[in-house]
């Protein structure tokens, strides 16, 4: 089985500058995911976490966010009900990881201080 890693640390200072440009949320968010943050006494990290988990996923596949028509909002974090967040994406990004052989994956996000970070694991 061929195993694909990703991760990605965010600075929280820098990124909460990108919060605050107008349509940053919309356009890299997920409803779900903005839903979730929303709520969220610490929303900066949040928000920080998730993005993280965005890019990893994107260095895991190795062809970027932006490659092949999918945008940020094609992957997003929801948590189950244990807490553990979960990777879930659009039909478009399915079927590219289809392509590439890729039948599960897993995400673990972290924050603190100044700093956000996530891995994914694709397989």
């Amino acid at each position: 089985m061929k195993i694909y890693i990703g991760n990605d640390l965010v600075h929280l200072p820098r990124f909460e500058k990108s919060l605050q440009l107008e349509k940053f949320i919309a356009k890299i968010f997920h409803l779900r995911e903005i839903e979730y943050c929303e709520k969220k006494k610490d929303k900066l990290s949040s928000y920080a976490a998730r993005f993280a988990a965005k890019e990893a996923f994107s260095k895991a596949l190795g062809t970027g966010l932006y490659a092949q028509g999918v945008a940020p909002t094609d992957v997003w974090i929801e948590n189950l009900e244990s807490g553990k967040p979960q990777l879930f994406y659009s039909e478009k990004l399915r079927e590219i990881l289809r392509t590439h052989g890729i039948t599960g994956c897993d995400v673990s996000l972290s924050h603190h201080g100044e700093y956000a970070m996530a891995h994914v694991v694709l397989y």
